[in-house]
C-alpha cells in the first residue's frame, strides 16, 4: 500500500506528521537531495519497512508514523545519483524527545516507548513523581523511530542532538 504524500494529507495530518518525524533519509541532507535526486523513487521501492513516501518534488521522506528505521541501506544501495555520504558514518544525529502530550506527564502510567526501544536508549525513571517519566540517553539513541509509531498520545518527536543538548 502506497502512503500518501505529505501533499494529499488534511492540514492536520500533515501538522502532526511533520512534528513527530516526517524527515529526510539517513545519510543525507536537504542540500544533497536538492542537488542530486531525480524523484525516480527507487529508494521508495527498495526500503524494506515501508517507511518511505513521496515528499515535495517527488522526492523521499522517511515517516515514522509507519515504523522504524533499522538503517539496512536498501534506499543507498537503490540510488544511482550522489545523494547519500558514507554510510560508515553515523546515519544523522536525531534522538528521540518526549513531549508534553506523554501520558506520564498527565498522571497516566505508560511504558510503550521503552519497550520498542532495542537500543534502550528510553528509560523509566520511576523517581519523578508521581507515575515517572522517560529519560532518553542521548548515547544510545540511534534515531531509528521505533518510539514514535507506538506512542499512543503522539508524545514522541526526533530532534537533532544539538538542540536537545541546548534544551537542557
Amino acid at each position: 500500500m502506497k502512503l500518501p504524500t505529505v501533499a494529499e494529507l488534511s492540514p492536520r495530518q500533515q501538522t502532526g506528521a511533520w512534528r513527530r518525524g516526517v524527515q529526510r533519509l539517513p545519510w543525507t541532507d536537504e542540500t544533497a537531495i536538492r542537488a542530486h535526486c531525480t524523484s525516480c523513487g527507487d529508494c521508495r521501492d527498495a526500503c524494506p519497512e515501508a517507511i518511505l513516501f513521496e515528499g515535495p518534488a517527488g522526492t523521499p521522506m522517511l515517516d515514522f508514523r509507519s515504523g522504524s528505521c533499522t538503517f539496512c541501506q536498501a534506499c543507498v544501495e537503490a540510488c544511482s545519483e550522489p545523494v547519500f555520504f558514507d554510510t560508515a558514518q553515523k546515519p544523522w544525529n536525531l534522538i528521540a524527545v518526549p513531549g508534553e502530550s506523554c501520558l506520564l506527564m498527565s498522571g497516566v502510567s505508560c511504558r510503550s516507548c521503552t519497550g520498542f526501544c532495542d537500543h534502550e536508549a528510553l528509560k523509566f525513571d520511576l523517581r519523578v513523581k508521581p507515575v515517572g517519566a522517560i529519560i532518553v540517553n542521548s548515547e544510545s539513541c540511534t534515531g531509528c523511530g521505533a518510539c514514535i509509531s507506538v506512542c499512543p498520545s503522539d508524545a514522541i518527536s526526533m530532534s537533532s542532538v544539538v538542540e536537545e543538548r541546548l534544551m537542557t
